[in-house]
């Protein structure tokens, strides 16, 4: 047993545990690719698997740190291959053909996504199968599932990088009345069965992003009862919303201890 000192516990806290979800086109996969922006976070892995990654690959300064090796992409073609990233990382030793040096962030982006494959392939279907045409998964399935991604959580969050995992939000509406719209009661992240609970349970901020008036963008980053989003802040360093949020800018909270209310 390793008794835990306050120089582990400080080395432990300069680094981001996010896990953030929001409705497509809210900027999470342009808001994980930010780290390539800054020394502090740079270079950045990032991990994709049927991400919206269009947008990073059309900025020209995402661009321009991909050519100079601030930012390297890798697409996923199943979730095992998870297991090669976990290595590398683990290891601290990343392909040349991959990075030219290891990363300080990396973000997989995205969760939903490589959790829907999975419920497909353990169903016996091929990952493109049509829905009507799909075998429905056995509760044997979920089990696994759930174990997949407590383990997933458990293993990466514990890497000595800031970490960020992306994914779609799922909404929760109240009961229906005949002649009214349906009424939101909360937003969570869109994962399925008990993974939608213990996956965040692993993260220290779990972030909700949100569309705002004109190029802002803006994300809660506490419980707010307005719209009762699942989110969550145990590191005490940020406010409840941050206006054009990047990774530098959190990364500069968290090492300074909060941020200026």
């Amino acid at each position: 047993m390793q008794k835990v000192s306050q120089e582990m516990l400080e080395e432990e806290a300069k680094y981001l545990r996010l896990c953030v979800y929001g409705e497509p086109g809210s900027g999470k996969t342009w808001f994980g690719a930010s780290a390539a922006m800054d020394e502090e976070t740079a270079p950045v892995l990032f991990v994709e698997y049927r991400a919206q990654i269009a947008s990073v690959r059309s900025n020209p300064e995402y661009v321009k740190a991909m050519e100079d090796g601030r930012l390297a992409i890798v697409t996923l073609d199943k979730y095992s291959e998870l297991d090669h990233v976990y290595t590398w990382a683990v290891t601290g030793k990343f392909p040349e053909s991959v990075m030219p040096r290891p990363p300080k962030t990396i973000v997989i982006d995205s969760l939903t996504e490589l959790q829907r494959a999975e419920v497909m392939r353990k169903a016996g279907n091929p990952v493109g199968k049509f829905l009507a045409d799909v075998d429905p998964p056995q509760i044997q399935h979920w089990g696994t599932l759930l174990n997949q991604f407590t383990l997933l959580a458990n293993l990466f969050y514990k890497l000595p990088y800031h970490l960020i995992f992306i994914g779609l939000e799922a909404v929760d509406y109240g009961p229906r009345v005949v002649g009214q719209a349906p009424t939101v009661v909360g937003t969570r992240l869109a994962l399925q069965g008990q993974a939608q609970r213990q996956f965040p349970a692993y993260a220290l901020t779990v972030m909700r992003m949100e569309r705002a008036p004109k190029t802002l963008k803006c994300f809660a980053v506490g419980y707010t009862q307005s719209t009762k989003s699942k989110t969550k802040e145990q590191t005490g360093c940020f406010p409840e919303k941050i206006g054009g949020p990047t990774i530098p800018k959190m990364v500069k909270m968290l090492r300074e201890g909060g941020y200026e209310k």
